[in-house]
């Protein structure tokens, strides 16, 4: 297993905020409305506010297991506690999980230019664009990627305000009545919505490049309780601008708000909104694709990382160009909803019991060696 991280490859412990937070926001602002929707209609924005804020009871949980890890994330976690060949598994299905996120995400962007703005140019050449984006970033370490994700949060956030402009077309009876739907719908719009919130988990593989991990927990916390804010935001806007019927037959909420801003030097407002969130969606990718690299260098420490991130790419650009058909677009969407749920709602607190189970174990033989 690979040693501590250098000092000279660490960030400040303030860059965990964008990290966290530049991983969650992503495609997802543009289209998530319409799912969550189908379950608690116009109170769904109190699933997203309720999912968000049990984040950071997961997010404790994280801490804890790589607190009790011998490197301080959950690659050595996992050789700790289930041993070589059962610890490396667990470690590649994570690698899978990871690459699949970050490929939902390059997918769905290509997606995007095509149907709103590049009609008629093929995918590959959108695909090769963000594969050579994507290569140079993470090629240039960890400390590029907290950078390219500190402008990935900074730049796009001025975009936010535009928000401010759609309040003056605000419905305010379009949420009424409030909390008139039961548990079981409300849980639907919770699970729905808890796709937004994936990427922070990518933590428990690049902590240990955290200075001063103990001091930086604060700055994750807030990370996730900014992206909680930003999304239940933009969920009572759109619900105040559009009917629940409304919603159901749209794909892009989002952008179908944003068209109707125009200024007197620039129609088409949607247009520098879809380019810039080119800025928002790398940060994504990259960070899952720099998970997924770490995690098999500490596998398999004597496969090159270089060489490794070469062949993720060629399969992300393989994929996105080649296999356009919906049916694998579904099958990636729907791999990763569960797989995701599943993960931070699953695995991440039956690993968080197995430290505690671990620490009790220890001190115990402490106190009777004693």
């Amino acid at each position: 297993m690979q040693s501590a991280v250098k000092e000279n490859s660490m960030v400040s412990p303030y860059f965990l905020f964008f990290l966290i937070h530049g991983s969650q926001v992503g495609i997802s602002v543009l289209n998530f409305q319409s799912r969550i929707s189908k379950g608690a209609g116009q109170d769904a924005w109190v699933s997203v506010l309720a999912v968000g804020l049990s984040l950071n009871l997961i997010f404790f949980m994280m801490l804890h297991i790589m607190k009790h890890a011998s490197n301080g994330d959950i690659i050595s976690f996992h050789t700790d506690t289930f041993g070589k060949w059962i610890g490396g598994l667990l470690n590649l299905a994570m690698t899978f999980t990871f690459l699949v996120a970050g490929l939902l995400v390059s997918h769905s962007f290509i997606e995007l230019l095509q149907v709103w703005v590049f009609d008629g140019i093929p995918s590959w050449e959108f695909a090769l664009l963000i594969c050579l984006l994507s290569y140079y970033i993470v090629s240039g370490g960890f400390r590029i990627l907290a950078g390219i994700s500190f402008w990935g949060v900074v730049i796009p956030s001025f975009l936010m305000l535009s928000s401010l402009y759609l309040f003056h077309y605000r419905e305010v009876s379009y949420l009424m009545p409030i909390f008139n739907h039961g548990i079981t719908e409300y849980f639907i719009s919770a699970k729905a919505s808890a796709t937004m919130f994936f990427g922070f988990e990518t933590a428990l593989v690049y902590f240990p490049f955290i200075k001063n991990g103990s001091r930086a927990t604060k700055w994750g916390h807030f990370g996730l309780l900014c992206t909680t804010l930003v999304y239940v935001v933009i969920t009572l806007v759109t619900f105040m601008f559009f009917t629940q019927g409304k919603l159901k037959i749209l794909t892009w909420p989002t952008l179908t708000m944003i068209k109707i801003i125009a200024f007197p030097f620039l129609e088409r407002f949607e247009f520098i909104f879809i380019f810039t969130w080119l800025f928002v969606i790398l940060p994504v990718i990259c960070i899952y694709l720099w998970s997924a690299v770490r995690t098999v260098k500490l596998t398999f420490p004597k496969l090159k990382p270089t060489y490794v991130l070469f062949f993720f790419i060629c399969c992300y650009f393989f994929y996105s160009s080649i296999l356009e058909d919906i049916y694998y677009t579904k099958l990636l969407i729907n791999m990763i909803r569960y797989n995701g749920f599943i993960f931070l709602f699953g695995y991440i607190p039956l690993l968080f019991i197995i430290s505690l189970m671990k620490v009790l174990i220890k001190n115990r033989k402490q106190q009777s060696n004693s």
